[in-house]
């Protein structure tokens, strides 16, 4: 459970009429005054506090939480644009199932169970069916049932809901609902998971002082502050290997350590330290040293985050997610193969799916040489081949200008030794040292 999720436990278990303020979350569960404002700013959204001028902000009386993924049948009413028949007194139920009548009936049983939703045509035995299994009904194509299955339905205490969409678009409306509720999840932020007691050394500590702290915390990578806490750097054992016990901090220490903000996002920054050999990312706030990550807590949440469907993947890690580096000394480059989801409508590679693969080489390349962040400001593809669907492509991003604001790198791909795709990145180049949010 995140800390998000932490504060809106603590709120919902919060007693009717409590007062409820961010600096008595922040207190109460050590949390920062920013996570603990997105949160009660959710919990309002829930239901479980509201903001009542010159009083303050108050726990409530709502509605239990549901699943964000759960629609009552008066909001499948309205995205299905229907009326509703009969059963106006129960939509606010929320249906355990959807189930489309396109089965034969005895097929139809195994699926059907009480509270579940039927989507059906002017199928009348299909809707009696559902009707006896406790089921509501969404009767497509405009078609109106008759007084029989209507009176059924009052029976039973159910709902009838009649669209004038065919079974396909009403289906497809109310699975774009359901994606629209999921995004709507909380993102694992690095503030979420970061450790904020963190071991530190200053600029003036020796390689005899990483030695002490090293035995006194089993940790062997510390981050280096001056006196007022601004990180000016990481040291770990392959820094001090070999070095005089006397030798200063900053003579061995790396200056350019991965940094990451307390809002990034968990997700991006997964890929960067997987794909770069981070071990530890540094969370500064305007320099300031606040916490750390390390890679084996940014891949738990990873994992958490992926078992959420809106968040299993990006479209840039979908992309990249079937290629490997290639042992090259002189230029970034990795291979893979093009998939069926990464085509056009005529079988090749679709010219967006070669562009992002291009790209994303070129971001890497700068990255794992010069420990740079840069935003792409322009692409420019000079020419690309058509790429049949299952080709094994190599893409080389080759650094031809790096300097201080802005570089130009040439990404070329080839397939079967022939040149397929190539293309210049022009990029502008972030704050080498201190980057709170990594480029995308």
């Amino acid at each position: 459970m995140t800390k998000h999720q932490q504060i809106l436990t603590f709120i919902e278990d919060l007693a009717i009429g409590s007062k409820v303020s961010v600096r008595f979350i922040a207190k109460e569960l050590d949390v920062s005054e920013g996570t603990a404002y997105r949160a009660i700013k959710e919990a309002e959204g829930k239901g479980f506090v509201r903001s009542i001028p010159k009083v303050g902000t108050i726990r409530i009386e709502g509605l239990k939480e549901r699943q964000i993924e759960d629609l009552t049948l008066r909001e499948v009413s309205q995205i299905a644009e229907g009326v509703v028949v009969c059963g106006f007194t129960h939509l606010d139920r929320s249906p355990n199932k959807f189930v489309i009548a396109a089965m034969e009936l005895n097929t139809m049983a195994r699926y059907l169970e009480a509270g579940a939703l039927c989507i059906v045509g002017n199928r009348r035995d299909a809707q009696i069916f559902a009707l006896n299994n406790n089921s509501s009904l969404l009767i497509t194509g405009g078609l109106e049932p008759d007084e029989e299955v209507v009176e059924l339905a009052r029976k039973h205490e159910l709902v009838i809901i009649q669209s004038p969409y065919d079974t396909f678009a009403v289906t497809s409306m109310i699975n774009r609902a359901l994606y629209d509720r999921l995004i709507q999840k909380e993102l694992i932020l690095v503030e979420d998971i970061m450790v904020e007691d963190v071991s530190f050394l200053t600029i003036d500590a020796t390689v005899d002082d990483w030695r002490k702290l090293s035995q006194n915390t089993d940790h062997s990578r510390f981050p280096v502050v001056d006196k007022d806490m601004t990180l000016v750097g990481i040291v770990s054992a392959v820094d001090v290997a070999g070095a005089d016990v006397k030798t200063p901090i900053k003579d061995v220490m790396n200056a350019n350590p991965f940094l990451v903000g307390r809002d990034d996002p968990v997700t991006h920054i997964s890929r960067i330290m997987v794909w770069e050999g981070w071990e530890i990312a540094v969370v500064a706030d305007q320099g300031k040293l606040i916490g750390i990550i390390s890679l084996q807590d940014v891949i738990e949440a990873y994992q958490q985050v992926q078992k959420q469907p809106q968040f299993g993947e990006t479209v840039d890690n979908l992309v990249l997610s079937g290629f490997r580096f290639v042992d090259d000394a002189e230029h970034l480059t990795i291979e893979g193969e093009i998939t069926n989801a990464m085509s056009d409508d005529y079988g090749s590679a679709s010219c967006g799916v070669i562009v992002t693969v291009m790209n994303m080489a070129g971001y890497i390349s700068l990255r794992k040489k010069y420990r740079l962040n840069a935003i792409t400001e322009n692409f420019t593809l000079y020419q690309l081949q058509p790429i049949a669907v299952g080709t094994e492509i190599v893409v080389t991003a080759k650094l031809l200008l790096v300097a201080k604001k802005h570089c130009n790198i040439e990404v070329e791909v080839m397939a079967n030794n022939d040149l397929v795709a190539k293309g210049l990145m022009t990029a502008r180049i972030g704050d080498k040292k201190l980057v709170s949010d990594t480029a995308h």
